[in-house]
């Protein structure tokens, strides 16, 4: 009897357990079956966002891969390819029901389900995947045009991402045009992160000729129905001030995507709550990796780990070959920033990543130099 993983989601994680399965426990479980759940045609490598919004830069041919050429590589009898979004887990019943593009609905029974869903970025902005293939390229196209005719350009949100954004914008419009990078606090990036990382974050996007409007959020944005956007800052202090922007780049947190969870399910954050096997407690068969999960925080890296641990669990549940071990997070600090397309900072652990290293391993490419091969499951 045909026994059925369906995985939810196609990104970074989602991709490589279906790959891995496929590839490695397939061919041994005779009777498996894998079902890949997306909304997506294409496998977005959005870790590259900061840059694809940039005229002239990366283009939707770099970022984009599809989907069903991947995966052509498999016998098409031992996996399926489901464009669509999931509606309803139950979880007390081993089924998903899914809404394909085409609006059918369609319940599938599952023997493991993995939830790797991933998250959104608010404001309807590209730094993830938005819907659909089609809905992100529309979007990021839409950006291209706007910056470039644009003579003020606001980034807003001092995390990784806003540091990204605002030093691939300030590297190629600094000198050109007013780039304004609206932070709440004196210096961007988390307080976890070492305070000289954070002051040369600062210092170098300063002399990329951005311009940081410290200790102020954005309260307000309203169009102003000439294609610009009104912007109301507050301070501190609790005074407000207006900032008129011809492109505005929110990049204020994610959101994730788990509406179709069973609300008791998740934590108070839309989180799946999962264990260190990273099961969803109370259900052997269900899964959860990446951003969907309470377990860590959201980063690429730790979605990378996980799905490599989470591969061999489900090689162990259909081969019986290998052990179950227990996952454990690490909570050692991994943080590489990059600020246009030569220089960075970041930390490793305690230490200091000198800016050499981060444009080595992440700024010249921001990944682009093997998206491909992890998209079709060769890395």
């Amino acid at each position: 009897m045909t026994k059925t993983l369906v995985v939810l989601g196609a990104g970074v994680a989602g991709t490589s357990i279906a790959h891995r399965a496929l590839k490695n426990t397939v061919p041994k479980a005779k009777d498996l079956k894998v079902i890949i759940v997306t909304p997506n045609t294409d496998h977005y490598w959005n870790l590259a966002s900061v840059r694809g919004i940039v005229p002239g830069q990366y283009d939707d041919e770099t970022l984009f891969t599809p989907l069903a050429a991947a995966f052509a590589q498999y016998p098409k009898d031992r996996y399926e390819l489901v464009i669509g979004s999931a509606e309803t887990l139950n979880p007390d019943a081993s089924t998903v029901v899914v809404r394909t593009v085409s609006g059918t609905e369609r319940t599938i029974a599952y023997d493991a389900l993995v939830i790797a869903t991933g998250s959104r970025a608010r404001d309807d902005m590209p730094w993830k995947e938005l819907g659909t293939t089609d809905q992100t390229k529309a979007r990021l196209g839409a950006l291209r045009k706007q910056i470039a005719a644009a003579n003020k350009i606001v980034v807003a949100g001092g995390g990784t991402t806003g540091v990204e954004v605002a030093g691939e914008v300030g590297f190629e419009f600094g000198r050109k045009k007013d780039v304004y990078f609206v932070i709440d606090k004196e210096l961007p990036l988390g307080d976890n992160i070492r305070e000289d990382v954070r002051r040369l974050a600062r210092k170098e996007l300063e002399k990329l000729g951005v311009k940081v409007i410290d200790r102020s959020k954005v309260t307000g944005a309203r169009e102003n129905g000439t294609g610009k956007t009104i912007l109301q800052l507050t301070n501190a202090s609790g005074a407000t001030s207006e900032l008129e922007a011809d492109a505005y780049l929110p990049t204020f947190g994610l959101v994730p995507n788990t509406s179709f969870v069973p609300a008791n399910l998740l934590d108070k954050n839309g989180l799946v709550r999962q264990n260190t096997e990273f099961k969803v407690p109370g259900y052997d068969s269900l899964y959860v990796v990446g951003d969907a999960g309470d377990l860590e925080s959201s980063t690429a890296y730790v979605a990378g780990l996980q799905a490599t641990f989470l591969s061999k669990s489900l090689h162990h549940r259909f081969t019986g070959e290998g052990k179950v071990g227990t996952y454990t997070p690490d909570p050692k600090i991994v943080a590489a920033v990059t600020m246009g397309r030569s220089r960075g900072t970041g930390q490793m652990g305690t230490f200091k990543l000198p800016s050499l290293a981060v444009w080595l391993l992440k700024g010249r490419y921001l990944g682009t130099n093997y998206n491909k091969d992890a998209a079709n499951g060769k890395k």
